[in-house]
């Protein structure tokens, strides 16, 4: 398998690096979902970490879809400024803050990946947030390479020129380090948190051209002051892939999923048992998915002394309104 590694214009060959992961030979759990909330896929999440951070799991991969239109945002954003709300609540786009960091992204027409383990080291996955995302990365471009997608790590010398400030800026306009691409346009945006040698990590292959056109809508405002090709609005066609374009044909989210799980397992070394959730586990996401709907959740500022997890407002009752 041939992982390529793009720097300075030169590609080198990854396979001699995917061989230094510390291979396992254990078995990792899969658990695919179906569309689910999006207040729902976000408390799943946040149960896998929890779960594997108590070592309770082996690392679990996840592949789940969105129910409607939504976009997550960082935990350290706000919503005003990082998505256009205006437009989102016109084009019925739902939002919430993740538990890890980085820029909006759109969840529509997209399949999302989530790993977590409970040592990252241990798992062949490295000590550090960088380390954890090259493991990954050589994962998904394994995957990718199965469905004869070209697709390529982004590596930067120097910083990426900046984006204008006039809007909230996507995740998908900008490359950072070990993140898919193609044809120097971004395939997918992802996230990670830490805690201590635990670490979940998801994100979002966008798999149609409706998502990238939604996105460019509801993400980003039209910055006129900017030249053209540098705006925000302008960017999204040269920054910003879907498996679609990149295909040239519509690629089965199961098909997708299947390569996915198989590189994984390739870079790893490791089998999938694929897992269905326990009345228990279901029962723990739903509670924890109460507390994602709360605006002192998703509409104060990370770091505040308001910003939590909890408070006095009733949760249920929020989660059930914006279910509906």
């Amino acid at each position: 398998m041939l992982f390529v590694f793009k720097k300075s214009g030169t590609r080198v060959d990854l396979t001699s690096m995917a061989k230094k992961v510390e291979i396992g030979t254990g078995v990792w759990r899969l658990v695919i979902t179906p569309p689910l909330h999006g207040y729902l896929n976000m408390a799943v999440d946040e149960l896998f970490l929890t779960e594997a951070r108590n070592g309770e799991r082996p690392p679990t991969l996840r592949f789940y879809q969105w129910e409607g239109d939504w976009i997550s945002f960082g935990y350290f954003q706000t919503p005003q400024k990082a998505f256009n709300l205006e437009e989102a609540e016109k084009s019925g786009v739902c939002s919430v803050r993740r538990l890890t960091g980085g820029r909006a992204v759109l969840h529509s027409e997209d399949l999302t990946y989530a790993l977590v383990a409970g040592d990252a080291q241990k798992e062949g996955l490295g000590s550090s947030l960088k380390e954890t995302y090259r493991q990954i990365a050589c994962a998904l471009t394994s995957g990718f390479t199965r469905l004869g997608l070209p697709v390529a790590f982004s590596f930067r010398e120097k910083p990426p020129a900046r984006l204008p400030t006039e809007g909230p800026a996507a995740c998908f306009l900008t490359l950072s380090d070990y993140e898919i691409s193609t044809g120097g346009k971004k395939l997918v945006g992802s996230a990670q948190r830490r805690e201590g040698s635990s670490f979940l990590q998801h994100g979002s292959i966008p798999l149609t051209i409706r998502n990238r056109q939604l996105a460019e809508r509801v993400l980003t405002r039209k910055a006129p002051s900017v030249p053209p090709g540098i705006g925000a609005g302008s960017s999204f066609g040269s920054r910003y892939a879907t498996v679609e374009e990149v295909a040239g044909r519509k690629i089965p989210v199961e098909d997708l999923s299947a390569a996915l799980k198989k590189g994984f397992g390739e870079v790893f070394g490791v089998e999938f048992e694929e897992e269905e959730f326990s009345s228990e586990q279901l029962a723990e996401a739903h509670r924890r998915a109460e507390q994602y709907a709360l605006p002192g959740w998703n509409e104060r500022k990370a770091g505040s002394a308001d910003f939590g997890r909890a408070e006095a407002a009733p949760a249920e009752a929020v989660y059930d309104r914006k279910k509906s």
